[in-house]
């Protein structure tokens, strides 16, 4: 199968899957549509993901929209996340999320745009840094194993500062005739 009837395939079913999702909006009580807004996100992430694997020909210069695709996604997750159980106060530890969106997006764009090696590297460190972050702010228990770890990072960074630089004795051979 060629990639343009590819492309026209995967356009055509997420087509067909909003039109039925549109449909049963219909349906649904008002009260539900009103929980549900956070859907927008997904659209919207399906607008920036859509033409980078719509027009493979294009993909390199289309594969930037990763990137705040990458970030709309994570945010109709938070929201959703947020709308279904109404515990907004999450925000305080979700936002790391949206860098780790971010780094996500920078990795997506640099393998399928066939950017330079760094930048998917550079998507991934932001990516891991932002879910550490995450897993640090999102849990008592984390939080103090976080603090004890940072503790002992410092000691153990000062007590390598401050340890005498041992001497090596290296013995060169005379040139002595």
């Amino acid at each position: 199968m060629t990639s343009a009837k590819q492309s026209s395939n995967l356009l055509g079913v997420i087509l067909i899957g909003l039109g039925v999702f549109l449909l049963i909006l219909n349906f649904v009580p008002r009260y539900l549509m009103h929980h549900s807004w956070w859907f927008v996100f997904f659209i919207l992430a399906a607008g920036f993901f859509l033409p980078a694997l719509i027009w493979p020909k294009a993909r390199q210069g289309l594969a930037a929209l990763f990137i705040p695709g990458s970030i709309m996604a994570v945010l109709g997750l938070i929201f959703m996340y947020n709308t279904t159980t109404d515990n907004w106060e999450a925000w305080e530890y979700l936002w790391t999320l949206l860098p780790a969106s971010a780094g996500l997006g920078l990795f997506l764009a640099g393998k399928y745009g066939k950017w330079e090696k760094g930048v998917a590297q550079v998507g991934i460190w932001i990516l891991v840094l932002s879910l550490a972050g995450f897993i640090f702010f999102s849990g008592s228990a984390v939080k103090i194993a976080g603090a004890i770890i940072l503790i002992l990072l410092g000691i153990w960074l000062l007590g390598k500062r401050n340890k005498p630089a041992t001497e090596s004795t290296t013995v060169t051979p005379s040139t002595d005739e």
